[in-house]
């Protein structure tokens, strides 16, 4: 046994010689002045220690020299191995699992050399291998980098990392990225994964190609170029029943980009042969027909090799007695709408009529449809009686009727509540025995016709459609439907009178829509509703245009299934979304809603594609997202909203929803049903001209 004072001082390893004062002697707290050694009373004197040469890192401690020769023996030695020339290209290796890992998410550790390839968004082959599986993945986080030696947060490497100015030494660091697994791959088919890839299996990058065909982005119709990636862009087939008639959505806030991908998307449906509508509430797309002339979109066209170009065969279309944003257009198409054409219930939602104001216009539009039997306008003949069988009230309106044959009835219980009115009503009173035989009713008598002795005289009652030939005969009716509270007939009054003013209603044959025309092949339809001032106009447009364009696509759709053609794909944009079904009326409107579902379901078997366009998708009800399975997302900064369209999209994963709040114009989230996974896309600038909006 060694004892002290014996030759035990002797035993002990060299120390370290002391550095200077002027040197700190501790990593991590560098500038600190070194102590001076002491030395016990009984032990001899030690030398002073020569001089160190100053160096660049004089704050570093020196390895010591056994850990030096150990570390490059194993470096030396790792040298001799020769690695499998299929491993040269892995970018790196699975990780060990933890207690933190979760389904379906990898841990991948790569060397300093291979992390810039660990990309956010790369997709990469696992080779698992103990049990030989193969499965296809993406980086969803990272990659990151971790020191070697030490944890990142120890005071060690914060010390060395914050004094950058005064040390050029560093950890030597690797790699850390997170991949979530796609499937696996059972036989040139992706399937979903049962397990997870074995520890220390390598990774691989898979080339642009294969990536492109596993993300199933190929088509013809061009949306972007996909982030992370040099030449991959993000299309789709414009001939595919599977993707634009799912129908999309395209969201953001103000000055995300939301309306220079529609005015792109507008361009490529062009010239992928698809006949487009747009409706249009602020006039931006009236001039597409011209090559963009902003300095900024043409420099970006210029950075995407592309060019600057109008679309071909654009036609406007703008209500009778408004004007359009672009008046000088060669192919401008007034309209107006035809009161028949509209649903009573879709209208009465539309105008916001109270309960008691929507009971009396439906039992005015009931006995106006009496009454245009008995005037012989519809139905006349056996067909049209046939034609009366198969109309739908929910979806459409009644043949022949106009706003003024509701508004003479209107009037004419306005008239029948009225002073004179009710004078009338007794002077022509009949006598008892007649009164027992007359059906007394609240509804209408549907089943006889209205005796015009037994009539009201009328004398005061103003009627301006063909009704005013039998002012008796239309007071017959109404009687037979008798009703009270004259205030609500006056508010219904009201509303129906300021919508007849309009002047949109009727006006001709010569100014109807063109369905026809508008679903040719490779027309742009601009529905230019800048100069209405009113949502409640646009919304009356909407509906009906909806209307008529899924009837004629119906009637398109039964020839070709019968003549073996093919049907023209159909795109519908729709502007300003939020006005038209807005989540806090969604309770309120359930018959336009239904309409709107209705288009929705049908068109996706019939090449019909609603786009819905808005920069408050928090106004949107679920019902109207529920019918989507297209997103284009751009910038959003309503945490709120972030959370609401996460629950909505389920196939997007979180990863990318952090970026939504971060993105810059231009860029967006994109997700189709065609695409294997969403995808991180920087929309393509739009060639074609578009109105900046006041």
């Amino acid at each position: 046994m060694v004892t002290p004072g014996n030759g035990a001082e002797s035993h002990r390893p060299p120390q370290q010689p002391t550095p200077p004062t002027s040197q700190p002697t501790r990593l991590g707290l560098p500038g600190a002045a070194a102590r001076p050694a002491t030395v016990p009373a009984n032990r001899p004197a030690q030398p002073s220690p020569a001089p160190v040469p100053p160096s660049r890192n004089d704050l570093i401690t020196p390895m010591p020299a056994g850990a030096r020769s150990e570390m490059e023996a194993v470096l030396k030695k790792a040298e001799e191995v020769k690695v499998d020339p299929e491993l040269e290209k892995a970018v790196g290796f699975t990780h060990f699992d933890t207690q933190a890992s979760h389904d379906n998410l990898i841990t991948v550790l790569s060397t300093k050399a291979d992390l810039p390839r660990l990309a956010s968004q790369t997709l990469v082959r696992i080779k698992s291998r103990e049990d030989k599986r193969s499965y296809l993945g993406v980086v969803v986080r990272g990659p990151f980098a971790e020191p070697n030696a030490v944890p990142a947060n120890s005071t060690m490497a914060i010390g060395v990392v914050t004094q950058g100015k005064k040390l050029t030494y560093t950890f030597e660091y690797h790699g850390r990225a997170e991949v979530e697994l796609l499937g696996e791959e059972l036989s040139g088919v992706l399937q979903p994964p049962r397990f997870r890839p074995r520890p220390q299996s390598p990774v691989f990058i898979l080339e642009e190609d294969e990536s492109a065909q596993v993300l199933g982005v190929g088509g013809e119709l061009s949306i972007g170029a996909v982030v992370g990636y040099e030449k991959m862009k993000a299309s789709i087939s414009p001939r595919d029943k599977s993707v634009l008639p799912r129908h999309t959505g395209i969201i953001g806030t103000t000055g995300g980009g939301k309306s220079t991908t529609v005015a792109t998307l507008i361009h490529r449906a062009q010239l992928s042969g698809i006949a487009t509508i747009v409706f249009d509430v602020e006039g931006e797309y009236t001039h597409v027909d011209k090559p963009t002339d902003h300095p900024a979109m043409l420099e970006a066209l210029k950075r995407r090799l592309q060019k600057a170009e109008g679309v071909k065969d654009l036609h406007i279309h703008h209500l009778i007695g408004r004007e359009t944003r672009n008046p000088r257009h060669k192919a401008l198409h007034r309209f107006s709408l035809n009161f028949s054409s509209l649903s009573p219930y879709a209208l009465a939602e539309i105008l916001d009529m109270s309960d008691a104001q929507q009971e009396r216009f439906l039992k005015a539009y009931d006995v106006t449809k009496l009454l245009l039997e008995d005037f012989g306008v519809f139905p006349a003949n056996e067909h049209e009686r046939r034609q009366v069988m198969e109309v739908d009230e929910l979806s459409t309106g009644y043949p022949r009727m106009t706003i003024q044959h509701v508004l003479d009835v209107v009037s004419a219980y306005l008239y029948s509540l009225s002073d004179d009115g009710k004078a009338d009503a007794r002077s022509s009173r009949p006598k008892a025995s007649s009164r027992k035989k007359a059906p007394v009713q609240d509804d209408l008598n549907q089943g006889e016709e209205p005796e015009d002795e037994s009539a009201p005289l009328a004398s005061s009652l103003r009627l301006l459609s063909e009704f005013k030939s039998g002012p008796g005969r239309v007071m017959a009716r109404v009687m037979a439907a008798s009703s009270r509270n004259e205030i609500s007939w006056k508010a219904l009054a009201s509303k129906l009178h300021r919508l007849r003013r309009l002047n949109i209603f009727d006006v001709g044959a010569s100014e109807s829509v063109k369905y026809d025309a508008m679903l040719t092949p490779g027309r742009v339809s601009v529905i230019d509703l800048s100069d209405t001032d009113s949502p409640q106009i646009n919304n009356l447009v909407i509906a009906d245009i909806l209307r008529g364009l899924q009837e004629r696509q119906e009637l398109s759709y039964e020839k070709a299934n019968r003549e073996g053609g093919e049907v023209t794909p159909v795109l519908i944009i729709i502007e300003e979304a939020h006005e038209f079904l807005s989540a806090s009326r969604i309770t309120q409107m359930p018959v336009l809603f239904e309409q709107v579902a209705r288009i929705a379901k049908r068109g996706r078997k019939r090449w019909l594609g609603l786009v819905f366009v808005t920069q408050l998708p928090q106004h949107l009800p679920n019902e109207v997202l529920g019918l989507l399975n297209n997103f284009i997302i751009h910038k959003i900064t309503d945490g709120a909203v972030i959370n609401r369209m996460q629950k909505t999209v389920g196939s997007i994963d979180e990863s990318l929803w952090n970026r939504v709040s971060r993105l810059a114009p231009g860029q967006a989230l994109v997700s189709f049903s065609n695409f294997t996974r969403p995808l991180m896309v920087a929309v393509d600038p739009a060639p074609v001209k578009r109105l900046l909006v006041e």
